[in-house]
């Protein structure tokens, strides 16, 4: 039954005031509205009648002309309602005589009566909403997180609407300054950081916002002797401490524009990327709206696992996306990257059928989304997987065309060409002039030092090419770096190393199959170059070392 029976008009009351006063629902009045009548219609014994039409014209002021197949308003704030009881019910206030649930597919809530009644529940519902309590509710909804920045994270903050766009993450205030140059820089860093979909930057001059941040940012320009020292620094807001600074130096102060929004605003989009997805994992991706999801499916170095399962699990989070909105474009991104991705490195995904799907979903991202850059970066991920080297890099230089700022896309733009090719001292020392420039725990540093080896390894250089795989593996692997340290191993006659690197990856990689790595994988990756077989020949010559080969 959608409702229990004894429940009464009282519990309802008290339940949308602790919720109100929770902060889940930001400023948003509407969705009060919406839960309201979600509820109250149950209570009345019409919850039958909640229909996407009756509710668009009871709660969001529609004409009668109003068709839900063509205006996805209903669905889109059902979906956001259905993530704020979510974190409602994973914080502190979740302590209500009873229990909601609005399961996907439906209007109708279920409310139930919990199996344990807090104690003085009334008493302390009866002041709820009043000043005093919805002063503190940020600090009643903070989830510890483990370390870094992830703890920070507000998840009472995590929906945030702004003239009804919501933004999936969390919120960042740059504080104010008064000289002209940081006033510049600082509309700069807006720009960037305001590119991702994760990310809100608040007005640091306007005090009603600035007490909504999760975070604040502060920049300073120092003179020194021989030019100047940009400095960029986060502060936890709710802990009043420092988690991450950046020092850049200039030879010419006209360059701090430039430097903001380049080279600290890259920085900051990915890391904070990564913790919004952390703060997601908690969740339950059913209560979830597309644009979360495609969060938590789409890839970014971080928060991941080097595993076959999560992998896949990525895969069914992209469909969820989809089963809520078939035309959502960055979810067929998704779908694209990873289905090419495993049909490329697993042996068992390799099939017509996958490699088929991955170019269906593909097209009609770009169909749905040519604009979205994070959409073009995952298409052009699936040509790469997929061998088609120019496509990939044709559309990396798109998505920069779309985001200038894009740092994921700058550096492998820079590097696709040299997929199985050898790269000049030039590129190989511009990517280790990128590799240096940003910090030592940024998590691009996975990425950067595993191209370094790739890099190395192809001009000869195995020393240099081990030292750079061993420190990409500190940090993470899937089965092109594994690989590639492997036959880096087998180069310098370590076989046994090398077996040993592939052996250690059977439990998260199972069935894994080395062969089929080197001779389809590689392969499909140097398919469009005439030139490619000295790159096969390293991994064929790896895997005849193998036990049972």
């Amino acid at each position: 039954m959608p409702i229990s029976d004894h429940i009464t008009e009282e519990h309802i009351d008290r339940y949308i005031g602790q919720v109100k006063a929770s902060g889940v629902f930001g400023r948003s009045n509407r969705r009060i509205r919406l839960l309201s009548h979600l509820m109250r219609s149950e209570l009345l014994g019409q919850g039958d009648r909640l229909k996407a039409y009756s509710i668009g014209l009871d709660i969001f002021d529609k004409k009668s002309s109003f068709d839900p197949s063509t205006d996805s308003i209903v669905r889109v704030e059902m979906g956001r309602l259905r993530t704020a009881i979510a974190l409602f019910e994973a914080g502190e206030y979740a302590n209500t005589t009873i229990h909601v649930e609005i399961g996907i597919g439906t209007y109708r809530p279920t409310i139930t009566l919990r199996e344990t009644v807090p104690q003085g529940e009334p008493e302390h519902l009866a002041d709820i909403g009043n000043e005093k309590q919805s002063k503190i509710w940020p600090t009643k909804l903070l989830l510890a997180l483990a370390v870094g920045l992830a703890a920070a994270f507000v998840l009472s903050q995590f929906l945030f609407t702004a003239n009804e766009h919501p933004t999936i993450g969390v919120q960042v205030t740059v504080r104010d300054v008064d000289d002209g140059l940081l006033r510049n820089a600082k509309s700069a860093l807006t720009r960037s950081l305001s590119h991702a979909k994760t990310i809100r930057v608040l007005d640091g001059s306007r005090d009603e916002l600035h007490k909504d941040a999760n975070f604040e940012l502060k920049l300073d320009v120092l003179e020194e002797k021989d030019g100047y020292l940009l400095t960029g620094e986060l502060y936890d807001v709710e802990n009043q401490r420092l988690v991450w600074s950046k020092p850049v130096f200039m030879k010419r102060q006209d360059s701090v524009i430039t430097t903001v929004e380049r080279t600290i605003g890259r920085e900051l989009r990915v890391r904070l990327f990564g913790a919004s997805k952390e703060i997601l994992e908690k969740l339950d991706p059913a209560t979830l709206p597309p644009e979360a999801l495609f969060v938590l499916s789409t890839w970014v170095p971080g928060v991941a696992q080097s595993a076959i399962s999560w992998e896949m699990s990525r895969i069914d989070l992209a469909e969820k996306a989809l089963e809520i909105d078939p035309d959502f474009g960055a979810a067929h991104s998704v779908i694209a990257d990873k289905l090419a991705y495993l049909a490329n490195v697993y042996g068992l995904s390799d099939t017509a059928e996958n490699r088929a799907r991955s170019a269906f979903h593909a097209r009609r991202a770009m169909d749905l989304s040519p604009l979205d850059p994070d959409v073009v970066f995952n298409v052009a991920q699936s040509h790469w997987h997929s061998g088609r080297i120019k496509e990939s890099e044709a559309l990396m230089s798109r998505v920069i065309e779309l985001d200038p700022n894009h740092e994921l896309a700058q550096f492998l733009a820079r590097v696709i060409p040299y997929t199985c090719a050898t790269a000049s001292d030039e590129v190989l020392q511009e990517v280790m002039s990128s590799n240096a420039a940003i910090s030592a725990d940024n998590p691009i540093r996975w990425l950067t030092l595993t191209w370094i080896g790739w890099l190395h390894a192809y001009r000869g250089e195995w020393a240099e090419a081990l030292e750079a795989e061993d420190a990409a593996a500190r940090i993470f692997q899937v089965p092109y770096s594994f690989m590639r340290r492997a036959m880096v191993l087998n180069k310098l006659g370590r076989s046994q190393d090398a077996i040993a690197i592939i052996q250690s990856q059977e439990q998260s990689w199972a069935d894994f199959d080395p062969l089929h790595f080197a001779n389809v994988s590689i392969p499909r990756l140097c398919s469009e170059n005439p030139d490619g077989a000295p790159f096969i020949a390293l991994y064929t010559d790896l895997t005849a070392k193998l036990p049972n080969n």
